[in-house]
């Protein structure tokens, strides 16, 4: 059989496997657009732009999601209790045509939201699905972020300025760069210093800063926000988080990133205000997650980049056609 044909039939069954898994516990497979006003309004994602013209000529700026979030979380404002989807997203800016890589520009993702779940029954919820489609043999480990970032700069997370980790950079001998925000060095800290130490078998790390709380919940102290990341052989494969509700607080936070978008030099998008609108109707908790199945099916096949589960991958697009 070719490697080809192999990688369809895998990807097929994984499919499969996770319909018959979310269908099991009662979840509705739903679909979502894919052409949006707003697309994503965090300041480190760059989504894919298209102008949309009108019978009439007129034109406005639409681009292709980053993720289904705020379509999924319209439906759960109108009544659905618990939804998934699997779906094409768009992120342009971090990929590399050159050698091998784990970010595609296109790549399938799926999403899934349940009213009445708290981000902890969503650890436990996703590791059953990861396992279900084949990846990890031992239980994942739980790791408080706050905890180990303490352990590695001597900070606490919660009360930390931008000097501080700035500092602390520089005690780890990390480089610095004078145009570095708060969020830079939180980076750089926690990706040079955290993520090579997890457990390879598996490991959620949780309780991110409120600077990278997105459109999590806090914490019940209000020092954290509720989201967690899951991390397999060193391969990033999801983002969670129990969900913010309070329309008044996303706002805030959506003005927020669009501010830093215009520092940047981003396009700002206009802020979804029937997402806003519905908000409010969602219970309390709720859970969402968003896993990167190609990445999914790259640790299930044994393979070490992900072109290699890519029929098409987007390197592609930087060569030259045949004349």
């Amino acid at each position: 059989m070719k490697d080809i044909e192999k990688v369809i039939i895998a990807r097929n069954k994984m499919y499969e496997t996770i319909r018959a898994f979310f269908a099991g516990r009662g979840y509705l497979d739903v679909e979502t657009p894919i052409l949006v006003a707003s697309p994503d309004m965090s300041p480190n994602l760059t989504p894919f732009e298209t102008t949309l013209v009108g019978a009439d000529g007129s034109r406005r700026l639409a681009g292709l999601i980053t993720s289904p979030e705020f379509s999924m979380k319209k439906l759960l404002g109108l009544g659905l209790e618990r939804i998934f989807t699997i779906t094409k997203v768009f992120r342009n800016g971090d990929f590399y045509p050159e050698g091998p890589s784990q970010h595609n520009p296109e790549f399938v993702m799926l999403e899934w939201y349940q009213q009445g779940m708290d981000y902890q029954g969503g650890m436990n919820e996703t590791e059953e699905l990861v396992r279900t489609c084949g990846v990890g043999e031992k239980t994942f480990a739980r790791v408080h972020l706050p905890t180990q970032f303490k352990e590695v700069t001597g900070l606490e997370l919660c009360d930390a300025t931008e000097e501080d980790l700035k500092a602390a950079c520089k005690r780890l001998n990390l480089g610095t760069d004078p145009t570095d925000t708060w969020s830079d060095y939180f980076h750089r800290i926690v990706v040079t210093q955290i993520e090579p130490h997890l457990p390879p078998e598996g490991a959620f790390l949780y309780d991110f800063p409120l600077q990278q709380a997105a459109l999590a919940r806090t914490t019940p102290d209000g020092k954290y926000a509720e989201r967690f990341e899951l991390y397999v052989r060193g391969v990033e494969l999801c983002n969670a988080f129990g969900e913010l509700t309070d329309a008044t607080e996303q706002r805030r936070r959506f003005e927020g990133e669009a501010a830093e978008r215009v520092r940047i030099g981003k396009t700002v998008y206009p802020i979804d205000e029937e997402l806003l609108r519905l908000l409010p109707s969602l219970r309390q908790p709720t859970f969402g997650n968003a896993l990167g199945l190609d990445r999914l099916l790259m640790l299930a096949m044994g393979k070490e980049n992900l072109e290699e589960v890519l029929v098409f991958p987007a390197k592609e697009l930087f060569v030259n056609p045949k004349s």
